[in-house]
């Protein structure tokens, strides 16, 4: 199988991605994992949903929301939102524990921390976790009222940005092992050429 295209004229842009997909066949299969199928259309309107709860919680272009979860279609729908929203995604470690993620919500400068029920004795000690100012919205077993999958399902509409190519999209953690992980920011176009 051919993974080569040829070159790109100009970056990809991010809050675009289902695009080509929606233009071609809106009920296609777009992500298949954790024994679900995602449609084109269905990864469109989760992702639209989710951005527009997340700048209807106060949120704003701009602003970095990390994310502690497990790879998952959630957090594919997460990174989406964030992209069609102008938030910047700052996926933390799965792996960290309290002083990675302090340095990490720190140094990013987070606003909200999208994070796994599963995770919530790592989380525990974190001073980080409890400066955030929009606090923590949760997902899996146990879910309470801030919660990943009732922002996803949640009928919800408002003008979405069109963040400019020279606006944060990611913040990436380096492994650190020359010392503590450091931040990495990745604009709209610089990821799109990617």
């Amino acid at each position: 199988m051919t993974l080569a295209g040829p070159p790109l004229a100009r970056s990809v842009p991010l809050a675009a991605l289902l695009d080509a997909g929606l233009a071609i066949d809106r009920a296609a299969p777009a992500l298949v994992a954790h024994g679900a199928r995602w449609s084109f259309g269905d990864l469109h309107a989760a992702s639209e949903r989710l951005a527009a709860n997340l700048l209807g919680l106060g949120l704003a272009p701009g602003d970095r929301v990390a994310s502690f979860l497990p790879n998952s279609p959630e957090l594919f729908i997460h990174y989406l939102a964030c992209l069609k929203a102008g938030l910047v995604a700052t996926p933390l470690n799965y792996r960290y524990a309290a002083p990675e993620i302090d340095h990490a919500l720190d140094t990013a400068g987070a606003a909200v921390l999208i994070a796994a029920t599963e995770r919530r004795d790592e989380l525990a000690p974190s001073a980080g976790v409890a400066r955030l100012p929009r606090g923590v919205i949760w997902h899996g077993d146990g879910d309470d009222s801030a919660n990943l999958r009732a922002l996803i399902d949640r009928a919800a509409s408002c003008p979405l940005p069109a963040p400019p190519p020279d606006a944060p999209a990611f913040i990436f953690f380096t492994s650190g092992s020359t010392g503590m992980p450091k931040g990495v920011t990745h604009t709209h176009a610089s990821f799109g050429w990617m």
